[in-house]
Parts: C-alpha cells; sequence; structure tokens
C-alpha cells in the first residue's frame, strides 16, 4: 500500500514522535506499507524520516491562517495543491495521511482533485468547536484520534461521522523504553547525582500549553523543605529563556532536547507532566514503560493514560501546590513508587504498545484505500 504522509509542522512534538514510531514499527515489521512523506521546510520530521530510509520531499505547504469567516488564505492554497497534486500522481499514492489539522487542511483539496482517499490523524483537543471542524469531518474519508476526548469531541461536532472516526492509542517501543540499572548509574555519575539522591522529571516540548512552570513552581516549595530533591527538565522551545529566568533554584536542570530519552529516563525516580491540554500524552507512557510512577494533570487523554492511585496520581491543571502535595506523597513512600512503576510498565506494554499501534494505524489505512469499512 503505498502511503503519501503529509506534515505541516516544523516542530518536533508528539504529533511527530507518533508518525515516526509508526514508520519505524512498519519497517520493522515489514508491513505491506511503502510510505512517502512531504513535509514543510525545516520540518524537523525530515532529516529522521531520512534516516529511516524513507522518501522524503520537502516544500512550502502554504501559510494557514484562521478567522471567524472560515477563510484558511485560499490564495496560499493554489501553488501547494498544485505541487502536491503532482507528488500524489507520480508516486501512484492510494491514501493520504494527513498528520493533524493544519496537514489536513493543507492536503485535502489535492486528494480531493487526484481522487485518493484522506485519512486525517489527529492528537490535538484544542481545535474550535465548531463549523471549521464539523466540515473537515465530512472531507475525511477516515479519521484516527489518539484518545477518547477526541473522539467525544468529534462525535458532538458531527454525531452521523462518528463511525469514520477511530481511536488509536500512540504506542511506545517496550523494548527501547524499559528499566535499566546500568543507565541509571551511568546518567546519574554524568549528571553529578548521587545514586542514592530523589530525582523527579519532566520531559516535554516547553511551550506554554506543557505548563512547565507549574513544575518549576512544585520545585521552588518542595525544595523549601526538601534540599536532597534534584529536578530535570528535558526539552526545548519557546518558553526555556522564560523558565529558566522563573527557575532560580539551583536543584532545578534544563538538559535541553535529548535523543536518549529511552536511557535518559532511567535517571529519574519520578516523573511529572503538568499540561494544560494534553490529546494523549505520550511521554507519560514512555516513562510508565521505564517503571516510573506519573504525576500528571487531570485532563484530556491523560486521563486515559494515568490510572489514579494504580499508575500515578492525577492533580487539577495550573496547581503547583496540588503538584507539589502528590510529588512529596510518593517522596514519602518509596513502596507506592515501585508499585505505580510495576503497574505503569504492564500497562504500557499491554495497552499502548507500538506494535498494536501500527496494526490498528495499518488496518484503518488500508480500509480508505479499499473504499469500505
Amino acid at each position: 500500500m503505498r502511503v503519501l504522509i503529509v506534515e505541516h509542522k516544523e516542530i518536533f512534538g508528539g504529533g511527530q514522535v507518533a508518525v515516526l514510531n509508526l514508520l519505524h514499527e512498519w519497517s520493522k515489521q515489514r508491513a505491506a506499507v511503502r510510505a512517502r512523506i512531504v513535509c514543510s521546510p525545516n520540518a524537523a520530521l525530515a532529516p529522521r524520516a531520512r534516516a529511516l530510509g524513507i522518501e522524503t520531499e520537502v516544500y512550502a505547504l502554504g501559510a494557514i491562517e484562521k478567522n471567524n469567516r472560515m477563510v484558511w488564505n485560499l490564495a496560499q492554497r493554489v501553488a501547494p495543491t498544485a505541487r502536491l497534486l503532482q507528488t500524489l500522481r507520480r508516486a501512484r499514492s492510494e491514501v493520504v495521511l494527513a498528520n493533524g489539522a493544519f496537514s489536513f487542511l493543507a492536503s485535502v483539496a489535492a486528494a480531493k482533485i487526484a481522487r485518493v482517499p484522506i485519512v486525517w490523524f489527529e492528537h490535538n483537543t484544542t481545535l474550535p468547536n465548531d463549523v471549521r471542524v464539523r466540515r473537515m469531518i465530512a472531507w475525511a474519508n477516515e479519521i484516527v484520534v489518539v484518545s477518547r476526548a477526541i473522539r467525544e469531541q468529534f462525535c458532538a461536532l458531527a454525531p452521523n461521522a462518528q463511525n469514520k472516526i477511530t481511536v488509536i492509542y500512540n504506542g511506545v517501543d517496550a523494548e527501547r523504553f524499559r528499566p535499566n540499572p546500568e543507565s541509571r548509574r551511568a546518567y546519574r555519575r554524568q549528571l553529578g547525582m548521587d545514586e542514592s539522591a530523589c530525582v523527579v522529571g519532566t520531559a516535554s516540548r516547553l511551550s506554554p500549553e506543557k505548563g512547565v512552570e507549574f513544575f518549576v513552581e512544585m520545585a521552588n516549595r518542595i525544595s523549601k523543605e526538601n534540599a536532597f530533591v534534584q529536578y530535570l527538565i528535558v526539552g526545548d522551545g519557546p518558553e526555556r529563556a522564560a523558565l529558566q529566568t522563573l527557575a532560580s533554584n539551583p536543584a532545578i536542570h534544563f538538559l535541553g532536547a535529548r535523543d536518549d530519552i529511552p536511557a535518559l529516563l532511567n535517571a529519574f525516580d519520578i516523573f511529572v507532566l503538568p499540561s494544560l491540554a494534553e490529546a494523549f500524552g505520550i511521554a507519560a507512557v514512555e516513562a510508565m514503560a521505564c517503571a516510573l510512577p506519573v504525576v500528571a494533570s487531570d485532563v484530556g487523554g491523560l486521563r486515559e493514560i494515568v490510572l489514579e492511585n494504580v499508575t500515578g496520581l492525577r492533580v487539577p491543571p495550573r496547581d503547583a501546590r496540588a503538584l507539589a502535595d502528590a510529588v512529596k506523597q510518593l517522596l514519602r513512600e518509596p513502596e507506592m513508587r515501585q508499585q505505580f512503576g510495576a503497574n505503569g510498565r504492564a500497562r504500557a506494554r499491554e495497552h499502548f504498545s507500538i506494535d498494536r499501534t501500527a496494526r490498528e494505524m495499518f488496518a484503518v489505512l488500508e480500509r480508505a484505500a479499499n473504499g469500505h469499512r
């Protein structure tokens, strides 16, 4: 099956990680997928896809400007649509996989003109609940969403379209993300941290919706009572400078963007995800696969991942005090940390395996390509 994947965004966030994981797993499984990717210029996905041997084209997909009259800068859609149409015909693509709302808007016209089915792969719970999204739902042949939270939102907007909306949880490779005492010791030494120290960390893009300022506030609160805890912030983004200014605490360490997350997570004792909105939260699943207890905001897809008092604790968003209280509880109770971690790894392997994700996505793409449900 020849699949054209369209990626409008230049950042490398959860949606892009999800696509890369799928490509890697399809390659490993030798699945009958011949993927080609079209990315915007400077897209962080492009070099990573090429490293997997995926045919990758980079060209302008056009700015997408929203306003209240559902005008998505149609003048800028003409050239990208013509180029995508050429790509679709040259590659003889059987189905388009549009990664996110902007990618869908950038590619839907070309797909319709070429009479190629289009699958919208959505990772966002903050799309507007109005006619714009309702129209997009109608245009898609199939829609894959990463949590029940998004499906409920879409079904409320377009009840008649619920049969075309499938929930497929993002998956992780539990062999890459796994407990590793050797990595724990090595990274503790590398970071200058004692083996017996307690390390609380987060890993996310440093952008406003990720709520990392509440992690910093949490760390500042706990440090007033416990000077022996260290805090790691993994990731980069537009909020980094502001967060570093807020983090006057020398126990808070900014590690920047890293490619060694599976091993690095082993240096943590507790993983925190303080997001203000989260359609899924793949970072939480990665942490669970590494047998870490998770403290997460009680929002969106995180409610479907982190089971309260089973794999971790959920707290209200924007509440640094609640985050601090939950982390302090886990700091006081090492047996609880260990049990949550063991439960989390078991849950990650059973419900969020990349093998399962890849098989389910292949089934949706095949269904769309064949034109039947």
